[in-house]
C-alpha cells in the first residue's frame, strides 16, 4: 500500500510538472484544466496495478467509469479551448504574480492540482482494490454513473446553446433549467457515487471515505466553481439576475415540486465550514493550509456562460478583515460603453464570535456614469442584520431625484440639487478631487476632505491619500500607475476594516 501511495503520488508529480511545461510553453495555464481528469485516470491506474491481487468485476467496472470519465472531460476541455482565451481564473494569476508567473504558476497551481488529485483519488482505492462487493457499492457505481450522464447531458446542451446563441443571451433550458450549474453537480455526483461504494467496501473508518467529498463541494461551490463563476456576470447577460431568482445555483430543483427548494447548499457549506474550523482547533493552521492549498489547482471546469473579460472591463475582489479577522469579501465591476460606464458592486460581510453572528451586511448596487463621470442612475439594496434597505435614483432637469424603501417603511423621495454626482467610486481617480460624495446606501450627500497623506505617515507608499468625514477615516492606496490596491479605515469603536486586494484587473480603470 505505501509503495502504491508513494509510486501514485511520484507519477502525479510528473505529469503535473508535464502540465506546467506546457503551459509555460505555449502561455496558456489553462492546461492545466485538462490534465485534471487525467491525474486521476494515472491514480486509479497505479492503484488498480499495485494493490490487488487480482482484478475483480467490480474494480472492472469502476475503472472503466473512471476512465471514461477522464477521457470524455479531458477532450471535452480541449476542443472547448481551441482559439478560446486563457481561462479568466488564470489570468487573474498572471496578471498578479507578473513576470515570475511562468516559474511560481508550478507550485502555485500544477503541483498542488497533483496532490488535490491525489488526495481524491483516495476514494478510488476501495472500489479498485476490494474483491467482495456489497450491493451498496454497486448502487455507489449507480449513483456515479447517473452523475456522469447528467454532467454529459448539461455540457453538450451548453455546447449546442453557445454554437447559435448571443453573448448576452442565458441558457434556461434543459437541466438549466433545474440547475445554474448541472455540469458542477453531475461532477458532485460522480464522485459521490464512488465514495458511497468507498464507503460499503472499508471495513474500518468508513466515514473517511466521504472526506474527499467534503473538500469537493467547498471547491465546487466556493472556491473555483459557483462563485467564481457567476463573478461579473450580470453585466454581460442582463437577464442572468432573474434567472438566479428562479434557478437554484447547484443543487436541482425538481419541475413542479418544492424538492430542494431549502437550502441545501448553504446547509452543507455550514457543515464544510465546521469542519475546517475543527481542523484548525484540533491540529493547527498547517491541516487548513495544506486542504485549501490542494484547491489552487484551479482545474475543475467552469461554466462556459461566465466568458472571459473583455478590455472594457475591469474587475477587483478585495477580501475584507477586521482587525485582521476575515469578514468578507468587496466586489467591484466596471465596463466602459461608447456612452460612459456601468458598475457593479457587491460586499459580504459577517462578523462572528464564538460561531454566533454578530453583525451581517449584504450590499448590491448598480451604478451607471456618462462620460464625464457623473452619475446618471443607481439602484442598490442594503440589508443589515434583518434591516432591508433600497435605494433608486436617476438625473433629472431638475437634479437627482432619489426615493429610499425601508422595509416596512413607506417610500421616501427627495430631489438633489447637484450637477454632477459621484458615489465611493474608489476605483477611479476622480474621486480624489471631489468635495461631496453619495452614499450608494442611504442616497445622501457626505461632506468629504481627500489628500495626499504625508511621507512620514505613508508607509512607504506616497501613493496614498486620506479621505475623511463625518465618523470617516480612510486611507486609500494606489499603485504607480494610478490603480486601486487597498483601503484602511478607522471605525469608530476603534476597530480597524481593512481591504486586501485579492484580483485586480491587468490595467488602470478608465477615470
Amino acid at each position: 500500500m505505501i509503495t502504491a501511495l508513494v509510486t501514485a503520488g511520484v507519477a502525479l508529480t510528473m505529469l503535473g510538472i508535464l502540465a506546467w511545461y506546457l503551459a509555460t510553453r505555449f502561455q496558456r495555464a489553462s492546461i492545466a484544466d485538462i490534465f485534471w481528469p487525467l491525474h486521476h485516470l494515472l491514480a486509479g491506474l497505479v492503484w488498480l496495478l499495485l494493490i490487488p491481487e487480482t482484478v475483480t468485476l467490480g474494480a472492472t467496472l469502476a475503472f472503466t467509469l473512471l476512465a471514461f470519465w477522464a477521457v470524455r472531460l479531458a477532450t471535452h476541455l480541449s476542443v472547448r479551448q481551441v482559439g478560446a482565451p486563457e481561462d479568466h481564473r488564470y489570468t487573474a494569476v498572471r496578471y498578479g504574480r507578473g513576470d515570475s508567473f511562468a516559474q511560481t504558476s508550478l507550485y502555485l497551481i500544477f503541483i498542488p492540482q497533483s496532490l488535490m488529485a491525489l488526495i481524491m483519488s483516495l476514494a478510488l482505492i476501495p472500489a479498485l482494490t476490494v474483491p467482495e462487493w456489497s450491493w451498496l457499492a454497486y448502487l455507489g457505481l449507480a449513483i456515479a454513473l447517473i452523475g456522469l450522464a447528467w454532467q454529459v447531458a448539461a455540457d453538450l446542451q451548453l455546447t449546442a446553446f453557445l454554437k447559435h446563441a448571443q453573448p448576452t443571451h442565458v441558457l434556461s433550458t434543459g437541466l438549466w433549467s433545474l440547475s445554474r450549474h448541472p455540469n458542477y453537480f453531475g461532477e458532485w455526483l460522480f464522485w459521490l457515487g464512488f465514495c458511497v461504494s468507498a464507503f460499503s467496501l472499508m471495513e474500518s473508518l468508513a466515514v473517511l471515505a466521504f472526506l474527499p467529498m467534503v473538500l469537493l463541494t467547498y471547491l465546487l461551490m466556493r472556491f473555483t466553481g459557483v462563485q467564481r463563476t457567476e463573478t461579473g456576470i450580470e453585466n454581460r447577460r442582463p437577464d442572468y439576475h432573474s434567472y438566479q431568482r428562479r434557478t437554484p445555483a447547484f443543487f436541482p430543483k425538481l419541475p413542479g415540486s418544492g424538492m430542494f427548494k431549502i437550502p441545501v447548499g448553504d446547509l452543507l457549506m455550514d457543515t464544510t465550514r465546521a469542519g475546517f474550523r475543527l481542523l484548525k482547533q484540533r491540529f493547527g493552521w498547517w491541516s487548513v493550509l495544506l486542504c485549501l492549498g490542494f484547491g489552487m489547482n484551479l482545474g475543475i471546469h467552469e461554466t462556459a456562460q461566465a466568458s472571459d473579460q473583455t478590455g472594457n472591463q475591469q474587475t477587483w475582489v478585495f477580501d475584507v478583515r477586521i482587525d485582521g479577522k476575515d469578514v468578507g469579501f468587496h466586489q467591484f465591476v466596471t465596463t466602459q460603453g461608447p456612452s460612459g460606464f456601468d458598475i457593479t458592486a457587491r460586499a459580504k460581510f459577517r462578523y462572528r464570535l464564538l460561531g454566533v453572528t454578530l453583525f451581517s451586511y449584504d450590499h448590491e448596487v448598480r451604478e451607471q456614469y456618462d462620460s464625464n463621470m457623473c452619475l446618471v442612475t443607481i439602484e442598490s439594496e442594503t440589508k443589515t442584520n434583518n434591516t432591508v434597505l433600497s435605494l433608486k435614483g436617476a438625473a433629472t432637469d431638475n437634479g437627482y431625484a432619489m426615493q429610499t424603501t425601508e422595509e416596512n417603511e413607506a417610500n421616501i423621495e427627495t430631489v438633489l440639487d447637484q450637477a454632477c454626482l459621484m458615489t465611493f467610486a474608489y476605483w477611479s481617480p476622480k474621486l480624489l478631487t471631489r468635495q461631496q460624495l453619495l452614499n450608494g446606501q442611504t442616497g445622501q450627500i457626505v461632506d468629504v476632505s481627500i489628500g495626499p497623506v504625508t511621507a512620514a505617515d505613508a508607509n512607504q507608499n506616497p501613493n496614498q491619500y486620506f479621505l475623511k468625514g463625518d465618523k470617516m477615516d480612510i486611507t486609500l492606496g494606489f499603485g504607480q500607475g494610478g490603480q486601486w490596491r487597498s483601503l484602511d479605515s478607522k471605525l469608530p469603536n476603534g476597530r480597524k476594516l481593512t481591504y486586501h486586494l485579492r484580483r485586480s484587473p491587468p490595467m488602470v480603470a478608465t477615470n
